[in-house]
């Protein structure tokens, strides 16, 4: 009976059998013309470990999230050793990370700062500061303390160990000053956990400009609620100079509204910063950005800044949250934007390791949806000191015409009908009347079955 019911779904299980396997079995690229571009690498004279930055055209046309279509082939068509300079979290073997603790700043029961007193002593000169000296001595935020005294190489990012309640989007200000009363802004964060684990939407780590905390304080404060913690951070230090943002144009933006812009970045590379510019008479124009990844989704806020007519664009730092849809909502209280204002995207640095061992001349080919990942470990090709040398020595990569325009496709317009719950309630009940129909199929033949007990037999007994 069973094979029976199975039998007439045989074929189509077959067919997607198949495409499963040409699905799994495309091709692997063999040469530079299979991709979409190709750009000249000249490594340093003599070396052959080197390092190679991906210029805007080459970041541009890379298809794969895992960066995994970018190749450099040799004279004889053959591909070079390449390993990433940083992993997918930031971390890298040339950034230091030091975990420090973070110091409550206790707050009374009204919110109002409890008399704190903290000596900083500086050769035979002692600084005594206490809650009445602080700004915000009044405030109702929480803070945490952090002593970054002790580091002395350039500080290009933190990352919070940070407890956050689910679905609720929290700012967090960073500050830092030398006598813990003149504090000095750094940056400004939003973290948002958005499901049951304790990950962040994104990357926790909070970028920085490469600066100077020695003999420095840093204070972290959010406005204070429930189930909002900061117990360290891990500050990352530049051993070397990094190599600069990528900066990405972009077409198609559209305003919804004079208050609000919606887009959907064609571009598979994750996003560090939207950046942001007036580009009419509009005076003051506080933004905020959200982002999701289906309609379905509720829309999460990523980041907030303010735009001001006549001055440059504003940094809405997203720390590799890509998602797949974007919403700029100007504040209500403002006019709005009389023209649409300018979008570009911010890209962090694409830097890897290549062994130089073939021979040249050397070609960068990127954009290839079927190329899989192919990369080493940065330890495989030598000691902290070899990739050191080797960051020092970088190539020469020939930059391709014009600068690349990322297109900013419509993001998907609001609907009460969700596709995938239509198509889940579709199977739900497409399920439910085949096991209808086969359990009273299964009955109808029991009660055919030779010895079997029908209705009529129970009434003439």
């Amino acid at each position: 009976m069973f094979a029976r019911l199975v039998r007439p779904l045989l074929p189509a299980a077959a067919l997607l059998a198949l495409a499963a396997c040409a699905a799994e079995e495309a091709p692997e690229p063999k040469k530079p013309d299979e991709f979409a571009q190709v750009l000249a690498v000249a490594p340093t004279a003599g070396n052959k470990l080197g390092r190679v930055v991906l210029p805007a055209a080459a970041v541009a046309e890379i298809v794969r999230p895992d960066l995994g279509d970018v190749r450099i082939y040799d004279a004889r068509g053959r591909t070079l050793s390449l390993a990433l300079a940083y992993d997918r979290s930031g971390e890298s073997s040339l950034l230091k990370p030091s975990d420090l603790t973070a110091i409550p700043l206790a707050k009374g029961p009204d919110g109002e700062a409890v008399p704190l007193t903290i000596e900083v002593k500086t050769g035979d000169a002692t600084v005594e500061v206490t809650a009445t000296d602080a700004a915000d001595a009044a405030d109702k935020r929480a803070a945490v303390l952090i002593d970054t005294r002790a580091l002395t190489l350039p500080v290009v990012g933190i990352e919070l160990a940070a407890q956050l309640p689910k679905q609720v989007p929290v700012t967090f200000t960073l500050e830092s000053c030398s006598d813990l009363k003149t504090w000095e802004p750094l940056a400004d964060k939003v973290l948002l956990r958005p499901g049951n684990d304790p990950e962040v939407l994104g990357q926790p780590r909070i970028a920085l400009p490469a600066v100077n905390l020695k003999d420095r304080y840093v204070r972290i404060s959010w406005e204070a609620g429930p189930d909002i913690a900061v117990t360290g951070a891990k500050v990352l230090e530049a051993v070397t100079r990094q190599p600069e943002r990528v900066d990405l144009e972009t077409s198609g933006a559209a305003l919804s509204n004079p208050h609000e812009l919606r887009f959907a970045p064609q571009i598979s590379v994750p996003i560090a910063a939207v950046k942001l510019e007036l580009a009419g008479s509009d005076g003051i124009v506080p933004v905020q950005l959200f982002g999701r990844n289906d309609r379905s989704e509720p829309w999460g806020l990523l980041a907030n800044a303010t735009l001001k007519q006549g001055e440059g664009p504003v940094s809405l730092e997203l720390s590799g949250a890509t998602l797949r849809e974007y919403r700029i909502a100007a504040d209500p209280r403002s006019a709005g934007f009389s023209k649409v204002p300018l979008v570009s995207l911010a890209v962090e640095p694409i830097t890897i390791f290549a062994a130089f061992n073939g021979e040249g001349p050397f070609n960068l080919a990127v954009g290839n949806a079927n190329a899989k990942p192919a990369w080493f470990d940065p330890a495989d090709f030598g000691k902290p000191s070899d990739l050191l040398r080797a960051w020092r020595l970088q190539a020469e990569v020939e930059i391709a015409g014009d600068a690349p325009v990322i297109k900013l496709a419509p993001a998907a317009p609001e609907s009460p009908f969700d596709a995938r719950k239509i198509a889940l309630w579709a199977a739900l009940v497409l399920g439910t009347v085949v096991l209808a129909f086969a359990a009273s199929r299964l009955l109808r033949a029991q009660r055919r079955a030779p010895g079997s007990t029908g209705s009529g037999d129970t009434d003439q007994a």
